[in-house]
């Protein structure tokens, strides 16, 4: 996936959901990944190196506990891999 089409598909999240920090599900290398949105490299105004080819989703956990966060190369995610979480 390339960064254009991360923050297009994010557009479309966040527009769905009415959130900055939507729940996506994002299909990675094979597995289903589920979380809440913390950070992305592909929003405008993010602190990424616009000369470096890699960029990171990073995702938090859904629900009260604490567990770390998931790190995600968003030029791993496979175009249409993310996806809104389905109730």
């Amino acid at each position: 996936m390339t960064f254009e089409q991360c923050h297009a598909t994010l557009v479309s999240i966040r527009r769905q959901q009415g959130t900055s920090r939507p729940s996506v599900r994002v299909d990675y290398a094979g597995t289903v990944i589920r979380g809440r949105l913390a950070r992305t490299d592909c929003d405008p105004g993010s602190r990424h190196d616009q000369s470096s080819p890699y960029g990171l989703l990073v995702l938090e956990n859904l629900g009260l506990s604490r567990f770390p966060e998931t790190i995600l190369q968003i030029a791993d995610i496979p175009e249409g891999g993310l996806k809104p979480l389905e109730d």
